[in-house]
Formats: structure tokens, C-alpha cells, sequence
């Protein structure tokens, strides 16, 4: 009964083992109004090209639908200052949400309800001068922030395919110490066997 119940054991390790190999993993960013993505598994393999990524605000209304490139990756220009959400199913039980909260998007953009156009006219001509000085920047900043992007979507990976290789090697480990213990149940049931037969 012992011996079933390791082997029972072993193979939902098995199971999880198989389970870890595929963990989904992606991350948004925004570069001005531009919003950029990229999905993949934790060990290293991207989504298919043409992946449907659905965009939906915070209340669930889609406000568009867009795929990923050959690398995983997707992009979406925001129109609004509001929470953007990704849902992408990769099949086979894998999903993936992620969130850009609207204040990682530029403050030019218009917020829920309000337009631009109708924010300047009741702001007056000074916060419209001020956002031309700010889109000045702001193209500065954007020119950073693709560069920082470029230098940091390796790096996730890198960590990811660390944490993968990590969580792999605590579960060989585990695999190892069932397998220690069926050979300990093993030994001790034979134990008792020979004594019953010398008995």
C-alpha cells in the first residue's frame, strides 16, 4: 500500500514537471502612447506568430484586437488615459492577463470621457501651450524609454529561463527523494518478508 502511494507520488512529480516546463510569461510597457508586449514561455519559446492578443479597458469593453509578430511580441496605440488590458489563450490551458495601469500612459492623452481637444478648451490656451512643451519632452523621453526597452526584454528572459532552470532542479530533486523512499519501502517490505519466512 506504501509502495503505491510513492509511486502514486512520482508520478503527479511527473505530471508537475511537464506542468512547469510550459509557465506563460509576457510583460507590457508603454513607450509614449505607444503600448508594446511580448509573450512566451518560461522556457525561452515566444507565442506563435499571429497569436490573438484581445485589448479591453478596465470594465471589459474591447477596444481592439491585435497578434503577435514572429518574436512574440505585440503593439497597441492608445487613444486614452484608461487601464488597458491583454487576454491572450495559447491553447492547451494557457492563458495569459496583463495590465498597463493608466498612469504609465502619457498625461496628453485624453482621459475617460473627456477628449483633448474639449480638456484644452476648458483649460485654456496656457495648459495647451504647456502641452506642446510637454509632447517636446515627451518625444525625448519616448527616444529613452525604446532604448531602456531594448536592453531589459533580454533580461526578462534571461531571469525567466533562470527561475525555469531552478524550479527544474528542485523537482529532479524531488523525483530523487521518492525514488529514495521506494527503495527504503522496498528494503524495509523484503525485510519483513524474510522475517516471516524464517519465522
Amino acid at each position: 500500500m506504501m509502495l503505491s502511494k510513492l509511486i502514486g507520488a512520482l508520478f503527479l512529480s511527473l505530471l508537475s514537471l511537464g506542468v512547469a516546463a510550459h509557465n506563460v510569461v509576457g510583460g507590457v510597457y508603454a513607450i509614449g502612447d505607444q503600448i508594446e508586449g511580448e509573450i512566451g514561455f518560461s522556457n525561452g519559446d515566444m507565442a506563435a506568430p499571429g497569436t490573438i492578443v484581445k485589448v479591453t479597458d478596465g470594465q471589459g469593453n474591447e477596444l481592439a484586437s491585435v497578434e503577435t509578430n514572429d518574436e512574440g511580441g505585440f503593439s497597441y496605440t492608445a487613444t486614452q488615459r484608461i487601464d488597458h488590458l491583454f487576454y491572450a489563450n495559447l491553447s492547451s490551458g494557457h492563458i495569459l492577463e496583463l495590465t498597463l495601469p493608466a498612469d504609465e500612459l502619457p498625461g496628453t492623452l485624453a482621459t475617460a470621457g473627456v477628449s483633448e481637444a474639449a480638456a484644452d478648451k476648458v483649460a485654456g490656451p496656457s495648459v495647451s501651450a504647456s502641452r506642446a512643451i510637454a509632447t517636446d519632452s515627451q518625444g525625448l523621453e519616448q527616444m529613452i524609454e525604446r532604448a531602456v526597452a531594448k536592453q531589459v526584454v533580454p533580461l526578462r528572459k534571461e531571469i525567466a529561463a533562470y527561475k525555469e532552470k531552478s524550479s527544474l532542479q528542485d523537482i529532479m530533486g524531488g523525483i530523487g527523494y521518492i525514488f529514495g523512499l521506494c527503495g527504503l519501502g522496498i528494503w524495509w517490505r523484503q525485510r519483513q518478508l524474510d522475517k516471516q519466512s524464517k519465522g
